[in-house]
């Protein structure tokens, strides 16, 4: 048993204990005082029972792990036994034993050492015999083995354990058991016995023998490796709510004032927050430089006054907006046969939808599509068709949302002069536009 102790001892030695916490604790000389129970669990003389154990120590650390020391025990046993006449014998026994070790720390905590501890002595036992009758055998050699619990309170110099052990007499081959209280003193000799953390390079609290990136900082709960943090603000994507915008983590990685156009005007004051655009205008594209936003300039290429709704004259405004239209004051053009828009119809359409942003209590509007009479009548209806979603896409395009437009082909079914002339059908060929809805 000796010997397996030594071994099990040896071997934390060699590896070290498992260190959780760092502590600085006094070193020097320790005196410590014992007083407990003991068992026997093969006695000299007939039933022994529970005995009483007191002792006193001196140990040395010679290092974090390894302690030394000297203990003297004496144990104190009430004996009965029967005389060779047949007497009953009452009587008290001692054992007092001299002893030298070593502990082994195996668990370091902050205020907590776990360890082993084995040492070797000599047991003198008094009285040996009386009336021709063995008490409490011979005098032997000892060997004590075991563990204990140490507590460091925030007392300057002072410690309590827990301590079990073994006293084994090997020549009798008795053996009993002791739990032993403790308290213990430390003489300070101006040194300090350092409780070593684990090597934590990057100093995350991983140790680097846990740590998957010992040179990187990162969370135990990535096993010390940095979690990704796509806009570099601190804060992880795993708990950015916007991982792609820098934002303090106050905000959970959003920013407090977004500006989604970069144009420095945060999107809470900036009309136009998907198009960049200058202060004057409230953050909205201005090509012009006349002082309108393109959105609502219906001259967005010539710079105007605000009067004549960012033209140069009224005389250059395209579109106007009546009860149950909008009025073109010239045509859309497309390509012959073809639904494709010309060029020079663009300014017109822009126009028309910067008039339905400077009007939202036009919630429908119907764009109609009408053709002249060439041509057969299924032919013209899907050509008006798609002219009409032509002009449609291109609102939409221009940022009219969908569900206030409608495209409808009416084909040759309603002209507006004769058919006859190419007056007439130049007039048949038309885009019109009904408004449907309007906001009370």
């Amino acid at each position: 048993m000796f010997i397996s102790i030594l071994l099990i001892a040896g071997s934390a030695l060699a590896a070290g204990p498992r260190v959780q916490v760092y502590q600085d604790v006094e070193k020097g000389i320790e005196v410590g005082l014992q007083g407990g129970v003991t068992y026997d669990f093969s006695p000299p003389v007939e039933t022994p029972g529970l005995g009483i154990v007191v002792g006193l120590e001196l140990g040395y650390d010679i290092s974090h792990i390894l302690r030394i020391k000297l203990g003297y025990l004496t144990e104190n046993y009430e004996a009965k036994g029967t005389e060779p006449g047949g007497s009953k014998l009452s009587l008290d026994f001692q054992r007092q034993v001299f002893w030298g070790g070593a502990s082994f720390c195996l668990l370091t905590t902050k205020r907590l050492f776990a360890y082993l501890q084995a040492g070797i002595g000599y047991m003198l036992t008094d009285p040996q015999q009386i009336s021709g009758m063995d008490v409490a055998g011979s005098n032997d050699v000892a060997i004590l083995a075991g563990a204990g619990l140490e507590y460091y309170p925030n007392l300057r110099h002072f410690s309590f354990a827990l301590e079990a052990y073994a006293l084994i007499s090997p020549s009798a081959g008795d053996v009993s058991v002791a739990v032993v209280p403790t308290v213990r003193y430390t003489f300070g000799l101006g040194e300090s016995r350092v409780i070593e953390p684990p090597k934590d390079r990057d100093s995350d609290g991983v140790p680097d023998q846990d740590d998957k990136c010992p040179d990187t900082w990162g969370p135990e709960s990535n096993n010390g490796c940095p979690e990704a943090d796509s806009d570099g603000d601190g804060v992880i994507d795993r708990e950015d709510n916007c991982p792609k915008t820098p934002g303090p983590a106050s905000n959970a990685g959003c920013p407090l004032d977004p500006d989604t156009d970069g144009d420095g005007i945060p999107d809470r004051l900036d009309r136009c927050p998907k198009k960049p655009g200058p202060q004057a205008t409230e953050g909205c594209p201005d090509r012009d430089e006349d002082g309108i936003p393109d959105h609502i300039d219906k001259c967005p290429d010539k710079p105007g006054k605000e009067e004549n709704d960012g033209c140069p004259t009224r005389a250059h405004i395209k579109v106007r907006v009546k009860q149950s239209s909008i009025e073109l004051r010239e045509k859309i053009h497309f390509e012959f046969g073809k639904a494709k828009i010309m060029r020079k119809s663009f300014p017109l359409l822009d126009q028309v939808a910067a008039t339905l942003k400077e009007h939202p209590e036009i919630r429908k509007l119907r764009i109609e599509g009408h053709t002249d009479s060439k041509g057969s009548a299924k032919y013209n209806q899907g050509l008006s068709q798609r002219r009409a979603q032509s002009v449609v896409n291109y609102l939409i395009n221009k940022g009219i949302t969908s569900g206030r437009l409608v495209a409808k082909g009416y084909g040759e079914e309603k002209p507006i002069a004769t058919n006859q002339t190419d007056r007439g059908r130049s007039m048949n060929r038309r885009v019109e536009m009904i408004i449907l809805e309007r906001a009370e």
